[in-house]
């Protein structure tokens, strides 16, 4: 143990019990030098070689010195030589990685004795302000190790000093005053020099409970501006945006660092050195299998690697590439691939990201809560009125189209906003309420921001008065508080075709299981991506967005003030063709996957209008299509068809049963849609869904009917036969399922079954009448609660307890009455990678979760089925 352990790129310590002893530092190096790199030479003193010192001082310094010795052999420099000295450093190498603040000591062997040697080749103004530096260095070691009072005063005085001189006279003049406080020797014999720094590194360590077992690395240092052929310069082994597989850093020729200076490409550098270079960073990312950092000297024509480390600051798309790159290169297998990327980060891979170098400087604002991750840039506006109306304006002029809706919170009527938007950024709600759900569907950024203030014609942000019109940039990633920047910053946009997820998932794919991933998707584009992330259905589609389109919602708001049936069908006329083009579109898309179609279920008081303009529209619209009705009494309708507690009100089935033409409308173009295609000769798998069930006899007469006196429900069975006949197709396979979301739905599921193919369980809705917590409501407690740890994780991303045992209950009597029964989870909790174990481990056949939730489930899914490989952690 009281060995020297050298190295260099032929020569290295392999023993694993010995480099344990050798700190962090001092494993890394060894690491590299096992690679056969041009490791930059020198030797680890490890705590043991450091604490029996004092036993044998003559063979720990002949052992140091024949260490040295061997460093200035493959340098062709002499430690102490006049002429050519060589000068090393000495490195802390602790036992944790750990933040600390003990610095290197560089350039050791500088002295009175070899200063003029040294300064023939990098100049005289250089060589004394690094001997300068050698002093400082010294002397704010010995204040970190020294205790007593009187020569810490002293030394604070003689450091000011040494600090403030820059020239070489007055850096002689300040020399020969610390000479006064330190054995002459060290200022004039290089070898004393480095055993005076060894002594002070030692007594450091004893007064430090968090350093005293640490090492000591000694390295040569080598010199960017030594010779003709020098260069210094760092680089990464590729591109750490992009990911391609080019070298990515700059050079500074004749420079010992790159302060104040501008480098090069460093693809530009001579060729000779570009090929070693690139041959170092192909030797290291295929031994961390990750992107690495290097610095690097060329020192006279001679290339020395000084050091290399992860590179923290890669994107999510530059490390699956280079996964990839080794995937195929056989230097990783399938396991290693899976478990290397944590499910969340893929996020960041689907959304635009900000340019963090350009937003280095630029003032910003952190907190609230991240509804949807990525990025994104634009104007400001308060209302959906006026964000659309600078958007058209925008597009006549040709401008550009990016956009921020900002607003207390957001209603069905804002959703065309949120679309044509960048981004959208509410005061009220949290990562389950409507915005963020919107945009995640969408493909949209969205945070929730409490703490703005919404004034007459402005908001105020952390102080910062904002106007509409105004850019801001939004930050919302996945392992980070958002940040609003109050400036424009250029964006990265993914390229999801060309960025490497696709060949991620084509792997992730074969360890998938017979657990599926489903996409909740209600527009065409988003089953397009959906089919693109090898989704294996549609689990929701949530018919109410698609009544949100400018030219539908003023349709749909003359529906429901209506106060006969007759208005309600002549609305509904115009309708259907529009839904018998939806489902359509979406049946092609997914052929031959199960498509669920959730019939309408948002409270018919969200499609009504919130503010002043939406109102004098709707009512101007109105009165076009019923002369017969008055101003006064569309309001009287608005105002009537208003809730207490419209979440809990009339929605979902009991709109069906209380106005049995807008399921059948709905019902009747599905089934025109399946009936179409399957004349084209495509395979599709229709499934409904009838939301908001409290037991079976809702199910019962929606599916099947039910006549009273005067009245009478068609089920879907009988439009079913109605469109078969009108259309004269054979019959079709179809299922008719509901979505468990309510307490009462868990305890009937039993009876429930008997009518219902399959379950889809809302977690959303669920959690909400599970707690007694409304999930727009719910973050202005949250926070107080989590500091109690009387709540540990948010209920709307991760299942609580509860919630899991209603799941469990539902899913054991549903299958009790019809043990085929398919069920699945619906809402966002199925993109959550923690929740995946527990919905498989119940008897759940899928997840269905917005588009761009699929790969973090589908990933998660993966790292569940399959082991890490050798040495690796598991991600999650």
């Amino acid at each position: 143990m009281n060995e020297i352990y050298s190295f260099s790129s032929e020569e290295y310590t392999a023993d694993s019990k010995m480099i344990e002893t050798m700190g962090i530092r001092g494993k890394r190096i060894m690491e590299l030098a096992k690679l056969g790199v041009p490791t930059l030479p020198g030797f680890i003193l490890n705590n043991d070689f450091l604490e029996t010192e004092e036993e044998s001082p003559k063979e720990h310094f002949t052992n140091f010195k024949a260490a040295i010795t061997k460093i200035g052999n493959i340098l062709d420099k002499k430690f102490g030589d006049p002429q050519n000295p060589l000068l090393v450093k000495m490195v802390v190498s602790p036992m944790l990685n750990m933040v600390y603040t003990v610095f290197s000591v560089h350039n050791i062997g500088l002295c009175d004795s070899t200063i003029d040697g040294f300064s023939a080749f990098v100049g005289e103004s250089f060589a004394y302000h690094e001997y300068r530096n050698v002093i400082l260095r010294i002397i704010e070691l010995d204040l970190k190790s020294t205790e007593e009072k009187d020569r810490k005063k002293t030394l604070t005085s003689l450091l000011t000093k040494v600090k403030k001189v820059k020239s070489v006279a007055k850096i002689k003049e300040v020399m020969e005053n610390v000479k006064e406080f330190y054995p002459l020797e060290i200022f004039t014999d290089a070898w004393k020099q480095s055993a005076f720094v060894e002594n002070l590194y030692k007594r450091f360590f004893i007064g430090n409970e968090a350093l005293n077992d640490s090492a000591l690395l000694v390295q040569a240092m080598t010199f960017g501006n030594y010779g003709k052929e020098s260069y210094f310069g760092s680089y990464y082994t590729r591109n750490i945006v992009t990911g391609k597989g080019e070298l990515s850093g700059e050079y500074f020729e004749n420079s010992f660092d790159s302060k104040g200076k501008n480098g090069k490409k460093i693809t530009l550098i001579k060729a000779p050195y570009l090929d070693g270079l690139k041959q170092i960073a192909s030797e290291l990312e295929r031994s961390y299998k990750e992107i690495r950092k290097i610095t690097f000297t060329i020192e006279d024509g001679r290339l020395w690697v000084i050091d290399q480390f992860e590179s923290s600051d890669k994107s999510t798309q530059a490390e699956m590439k280079t996964l990839l790159d080794l995937h195929k290169d056989e230097v990783i297998d399938d396991n290693y691939l899976i478990h290397a990327l944590k499910p969340g980060r893929f996020a960041e891979i689907l959304h635009p990201v900000l340019d963090k170098e350009a937003a280095k400087d630029v003032p910003f604002v952190q907190g609230g809560i991240a509804g949807a991750m990525g990025a994104a840039v634009g104007k400001i506006y308060f209302s959906t009125d006026r964000l659309l109306k600078e958007y058209k304006i925008a597009q006549q002029k040709n401008l550009d189209l990016d956009f921020i809706l900002i607003m207390s919170s957001t209603y069905a009527e804002d959703v065309k906003a949120i679309e044509v938007a960048r981004g959208v950024v509410t005061q009220e709600g949290g990562y389950a309420s409507h915005a963020p759900v919107v945009a995640r569907s969408l493909g949209k950024i969205a945070m929730v921001y409490p703490e703005m203030e919404f004034k007459k014609d402005h908001i105020v942000i952390d102080g910062k008065k904002l106007k509409e019109g105004d850019i801001i940039a939004l930050d919302v990633p996945s392992y980070d508080k958002p940040k609003i920047y109050f400036s424009k910053l250029p964006l990265i946009e993914p390229k999801i075709k060309d960025c490497g997820i696709l060949e991620f998932l084509e792997i992730i794919q074969r360890h998938i299981g017979d657990f599926d991933i489903h996409a909740n998707a209600d527009q065409p584009k988003d089953a397009e991506l959906a089919k693109l992330f090898k989704a294996d259905g549609i689990g929701l589609c949530r018919t109410e967005h698609m009544f949100f389109e400018e030219k539908r919602i003023a349709i749909f708001r003359t529906l429901i003030i209506a106060d006969s049936k007759e208005e309600r069908i002549k609305a509904l006329n115009k309708l259907k063709p529009m839904q018998v083009g939806d489902f359509y579109n979406l049946f092609k898309i997914m052929e031959s996957h199960p498509v669920t179609i959730r019939l309408l279920d948002a409270p018919l008081h969200e499609f009504l209008p919130h503010t002043r303009q939406s109102m004098i529209d709707f009512i101007e619209f109105a009165l076009k299509q019923n002369p017969k009705l008055t101003e006064v009494e569309i309001r009287e309708r608005c105002d009537m068809l208003g809730e207490q507690n419209p979440m809990l009100g009339h929605r979902g089935v009991r709109v069906a049963i209380t106005y049995p033409e807008i399921y059948n409308m709905q019902v009747s173009a599905i089934f025109e849609a399946a009936y179409k295609l399957q004349k084209e000769g495509i395979d599709i798998v229709p499934e409904i869904m009838i939301p908001i069930i409290m037991d079976a006899n809702e199910v019962r007469a929606i599916r099947f009917g039910k006549k009273i006196e005067g009245t009478e429900i068609i089920g879907i069975t009988e439009i079913e036969k109605q469109v078969r006949d009108k259309m004269g197709g054979r019959a079709l396979e179809y299922k008719v399922g509901v979505m468990i979301e309510l307490p009462a739905a868990v305890l009937n599921a039993d009876k429930i079954a008997k009518y219902a193919d399959f379950f889809s369980f809302g977690t959303n809705d669920l959690t909400q009448t599970t707690n007694g917590l409304s999930r727009d409501d719910f973050n202005s407690f949250f926070t107080n609660y989590s500091e109690f740890d009387l709540l540990e994780k948010n209920p709307f991303q991760v299942l609580g307890k509860q919630v899991k045992e209603m799941i469990s209950i539902a899913a054991e009597r549903g299958h009790l009455t019809r043990p085929d029964i398919s069920m699945g989870i619906c809402g966002e909790h199925g993109a959550e990678p923690s929740n995946l174990p527990f919905i498989r481990s119940c008897g759940l056949n899928y997840a269905s979760c917005s588009p761009y939730g699929i790969p973090i489930a589908k990933l998660a899914l993966a790292q569940m089925n399959v082991e890490p490989a050798k040495g690796q952690r598991r991600a999650f």
